[in-house]
């Protein structure tokens, strides 16, 4: 997961309003970890209540940092799943089985509605709106809320205009570190950041 050597364009938080970006922010007001232009939260449109009242207390700490928060989407996906007529990308829905068992829908709207409109927003950035081509070495450094214990999420972005980084690996942080952080500073009862259609996972 090695950076190009040239300096980034941007900088930019994905924010999801979960525990670990919402850590992200804190760290990166306060001056701990390299601090972003801008942050982009992908919003479904069918988040719980408590992610988007949370989000109103994020939007003050990046004003106060000068870090500005966009919220950017792909649409509604509750109304999306709803409609017939739309083509629709499933989501990971928990199934029941007949003798008990459980299981999970194929996933497809985190690539719609999160990942493809926070690229969109990175290219408006950079300058080079779809279809036009990112010259090499013009890239944006991506800092990704993903901690110590789940390691296995972390990976380098499938664009080259994308730069992946993390820094609450370099920081050896796990998840418990991460509510520890938010509690000390005013933000406790962070929720966990999943789409209601998603059901919550625990």
């Amino acid at each position: 997961m090695t950076a190009p050597q040239a300096e980034p364009a941007i900088r930019v938080l994905s924010l999801g309003a979960g525990v670990q970006s919402s850590t992200l922010l804190l760290l990166a007001a306060s001056g701990r970890i390299p601090r972003p232009d801008l942050a982009i939260m992908a919003d479904t449109k069918w988040e719980p209540a408590a992610v988007y009242e949370h989000l109103h207390r994020l939007r003050r700490i990046a004003e106060q940092a000068g870090i500005e928060l966009v919220v950017v989407s792909a649409g509604d996906i509750r109304r999306d799943a709803l409609d017939p007529q739309s083509r629709f990308a499933s989501m990971p829905l928990f199934t029941l089985g007949p003798k008990g068992q459980r299981g999970m829908a194929r996933r497809q709207c985190t690539n719609q509605y999160k990942i493809n409109c926070i690229k969109k927003e990175v290219r408006s950035r950079l300058g080079y709106v779809h279809p036009a081509r990112v010259p090499a070495g013009v890239h944006a450094v991506m800092q990704i809320g993903i901690s110590l214990d789940e390691v296995g999420r972390a990976r380098d972005s499938d664009v080259r205009y994308m730069v992946n980084s993390f820094p609450l690996l370099d920081l050896g942080w796990r998840r418990e570190d991460c509510v520890r952080h938010l509690e000390a500073n005013g933000l406790p009862n962070t929720p966990r950041s999943s789409c209601l259609g998603a059901g919550a996972r625990d």
